[in-house]
């Protein structure tokens, strides 16, 4: 053969941590409170703080994408962001040697950004259409009325009727909304348009609750242990996955 080539691999190592939350119920408390499932509660309690650790680990993650980032402080967010990143996400960022994907395509942002998308995918407008795009920087969509001689397909009623609950999927990327994706002082946040394979979740231990009431010298207070072990990362960085960053002010219409 005249094209060979040397075939080589390299590893990609994720390397989980150990997470955990405590609580210690005092001896008296535990003795004269009223509520029999004390502990119970408690423990709903523990895994709601380790869930909210682990999902907002996982949305800071999106950020680690090196492909071009789309969007940028300020800008609000429109249904072409998501196509664009989609259809970059579907050859591997690559025309020249592409690399597309198994699998499907997520669009993981703010609420608040899935908020405007619904508003432009109606769309809302107050003044004859193309004149108005529906979101502003700063919360003041200005919607009214519904353009092109009003609501006109199933879609757009349940946008309506259900909001950006109702998107589904945009440019081939299945559209998700994650409240825990952090927002700057400047109102601005990154989700990310990613391959599944994109984004590494490997959990070594599941959450794990363990009671303690063995020290006497507590006088019968219970201790709560829940700990677990995972670790989140990019696989193809630059590759299956492109940040987006976008406007999330508070809408006031």
């Amino acid at each position: 053969m005249a094209q060979q080539q040397t075939l080589a691999d390299t590893a990609t190592g994720y390397s989980p941590t150990e997470v955990g939350v405590q609580i210690t119920l005092g001896g008296r408390t535990m003795r004269r409170v009223a509520d029999p499932d004390l502990m119970g509660r408690t423990a709903k309690i523990l895994h709601n703080a380790y869930d909210l650790k682990e999902d907002s680990d996982g949305c800071t993650q999106l950020a680690s994408f090196t492909a071009t980032t789309l969007g940028s402080a300020g800008i609000v967010i429109s249904p072409g962001i998501i196509s664009g990143a989609a259809a970059r996400v579907m050859v591997g960022n690559s025309r020249t040697n592409p690399e597309p994907p198994n699998g499907d395509i997520f669009a993981l942002i703010h609420p608040l950004s899935a908020h405007v998308l619904n508003g432009r995918l109606i769309p809302w407008s107050n003044v004859p259409t193309g004149s108005n795009v529906f979101g502003t920087d700063n919360g003041a969509h200005a919607g009214v009325t519904a353009t092109n001689g009003g609501i006109s397909s199933q879609f757009t009623t349940d946008l309506v009727r259900r909001g950006y609950k109702a998107l589904g999927m945009i440019g081939g990327a299945i559209v998700k909304t994650d409240a825990n994706i952090s927002v700057d002082s400047s109102n601005d946040a990154t989700g990310a348009v990613f391959a599944k394979e994109g984004l590494i979740h490997v959990e070594e231990l599941a959450p794990t609750l363990k009671w303690d009431t063995s020290d006497v010298s507590q006088r019968g207070a219970a201790e709560g242990n829940l700990y677990g072990s995972y670790v989140w990362g990019n696989y193809r960085a630059a590759r299956w996955g492109n940040p987006i960053t976008t406007d999330e002010s508070l809408p006031t219409t």
